[in-house]
């Protein structure tokens, strides 16, 4: 019996071709460019968001100021204040009617809140208290955008 011998074949060695690597270096930058863009949406949304809380807690701080027993207004008109300024020092040595001082006078993107005055039907005067996002949308105690506005 004759013995032959078997050549071997060496074995492959299992690896990854450029293009396979390539098309998967791909996948991942256009996921990622999906994830960068739905994130800084999502951020936007949350700053305008907080923006608009800013300007309820700045109308809350303005009608905490008209009630206040210390507040010298015998009218309506002349128990709101004459800028944000007063919320942080009213009636001279009174606590501050904002909790974070200064701080809560600015919004998410570093620019004050601003206070319009206005006047309703009947008469009475209130402040919308309103800021712009980088964007130009206006936002207020009221809403975002087109809803920034009072309805009377």
């Amino acid at each position: 019996m004759m013995l032959t011998k078997t050549r071997r074949v060496p074995a492959r060695r299992a690896a990854f071709t450029l293009l396979e690597v390539l098309v998967v270096v791909a996948i991942l930058v256009i996921l990622a460019t999906v994830a960068t863009i739905a994130t800084t949406s999502y951020i936007e949304g949350a700053k305008k968001s907080k923006a608009q809380l800013g300007c309820v807690t700045i109308e809350k701080a303005i009608k905490s100021y008209q009630i206040d027993p210390a507040n010298p207004g015998v009218t309506d008109e002349e128990k709101l204040p004459n800028s944000p300024q007063d919320l942080i020092q009213p009636f001279g040595s009174a606590s501050s009617k904002l909790e974070g001082g200064n701080n809560d006078l600015l919004d998410p993107w570093g620019k004050q809140y601003q206070f319009e005055r206005r006047t309703r039907a009947d008469n009475t005067v209130y402040i919308v208290v309103y800021t712009m996002a980088p964007d130009n949308t206006k936002i207020s105690q009221y809403g975002i955008g087109p809803n920034a506005e009072p309805r009377n």
